[in-house]
């Protein structure tokens, strides 16, 4: 084996702290229902992580103009703003245990690389971040216009890092279907659990399914010690 792909949320970073929970939601300052709100941002889950719609902005526009509302340009505007503002809180908060275990990964002479479906302003604290000088390929799927599960996004990494996608793992906390996809590429799975573990109630039910399969690990030193295992 000679590369770890890790994905980004709720594996290397967290977005779950209870201290980050949105009061009032984003159906509130819009002034629309809830239910619609949720619905309407789901159904563009693709074209939100692929880049097809631009930025938070176009997809707020995009929910009113469905919902018959009009807000104002000021309106949108801090609303793109809080959301960047939220974004990069994550990592400013990087785990001390994070960047040892990407230390110890590097020092052992694997590759590191990272595979994340995100938006552009969820990443767009990337450079600012610890994380460029611990991982030698970052894939984001805004800016390649695939998203995990699917094969491409995976095997694209695998070319940045110059690895076969046979010889490398890929960690992640099983959303996405993630997991199953990057065994489908042709990679090694471990599903990574510190943190869902940690922040129980955003945990889809589904993922225990689909993940449960895939060795599993439930702090970073765990992993460390799996991946060494031959």
């Amino acid at each position: 084996m000679r590369a770890v792909i890790f994905d980004l949320y709720e594996t290397l970073i967290t977005e779950n702290h209870p201290e980050w929970s949105e009061t009032p939601t984003l159906a509130q300052r819009l002034g629309l229902d809830e239910e619609f709100c949720r619905r309407e941002w789901r159904a563009r889950y693709q074209a939100r992580m692929t880049g097809a719609l631009p930025d938070h902005g176009a997809v707020l526009r995009e929910i009113c103009q469905a919902a018959g509302a009009t807000p104002s340009r000021g309106l949108i505007d801090r609303l793109v703003a809080e959301r960047r503002q939220a974004k990069a809180r994550p990592f400013e908060r990087v785990e001390s245990e994070m960047v040892d275990l990407l230390q110890t990964l590097r020092r052992r002479g694997l590759s590191v690389g990272l595979i994340t479906n995100c938006t552009d302003e969820e990443v767009a604290a990337w450079d600012d971040s610890p994380f460029p000088a611990l991982v030698d390929a970052a894939v984001f799927s805004c800016r390649v216009g695939v998203i995990k599960p699917e094969a491409e996004i995976y095997t694209f990494a695998c070319d940045r890092l110059g690895v076969a996608p046979g010889d490398a793992w890929f960690v992640g906390d099983g959303g996405s279907d993630e997991l199953r996809g990057a065994r489908a590429a042709g990679l090694r799975p471990v599903w990574a659990t510190w943190f869902i573990e940690r922040w129980p109630w955003d945990w889809p039910a589904n993922v225990a399914e689909t993940a449960a399969g895939f060795p599993r690990c439930r702090t970073p030193a765990e992993l460390a010690t799996l991946l060494q295992a031959p």
